[in-house]
């Protein structure tokens, strides 16, 4: 088999717009163990690949390398909602800031993504689908204040002052606490 030189598999994937050869030069990289998120995310952002190839290539570098999961999860999930026009790919931006957490429970960030994502002109991803995956993430995350935080703006959005109210006073608490 081929051996490339780091430098020049990352070439490749920044520079390439052939499909055929990013997967040629991402089968020698995994093959020659490189486990450089960096490198990967420059071949997820090339613009040769259909959005379906992201999420394949995604994948095996998740398989491949189960410790990069949470780093190339996030960095999925924030280019689909990029690349998001009138929400067309904030289905799998959810999708993969929901993998980004699952892989990372203890993490703040997918959740606050999530959240981002919300159009209100569309009302698209729905907002109660946003609330519920915000609020299991409650159970896990260390920075528990920032999503009680964010989940009561989400209320206010969805005119529920009292659960918006309740969520503020808990973020505080948890603020006072250090969480």
């Amino acid at each position: 088999m081929l051996r490339f030189t780091k430098k020049y598999i990352e070439n490749i994937f920044r520079n390439s717009d052939s499909p055929d050869e990013l997967f040629d030069t991402f089968k020698i990289a995994l093959a020659q163990g490189i486990r450089d998120s960096n490198i990967y995310r420059l071949l997820l952002w090339n613009k040769a690949l259909s959005p379906d190839e992201i999420m394949m290539f995604a994948e095996k570098i998740c398989k491949e390398n189960p410790e990069l999961c949470y780093q190339i999860y996030s960095w999925v999930g924030r280019i689909f909602s990029t690349i998001s026009v009138y929400s067309e790919y904030n289905e799998k931006a959810f999708e993969y800031f929901k993998k980004a957490a699952k892989s990372n429970p203890a993490a703040y960030e997918p959740y606050i993504s999530i959240t981002k994502l919300y159009n209100d002109d569309l009302n698209l991803p729905d907002l109660n689908l946003i609330i519920k995956a915000v609020e299991k993430g409650l159970e896990t995350v260390d920075k528990k204040s920032k999503l009680c935080f964010t989940i009561s703006k989400l209320y206010k959005l969805n005119s529920d002052i009292e659960s918006a109210n309740a969520y503020q006073k808990l973020g505080e608490k948890y603020q006072r606490e250090g969480k």
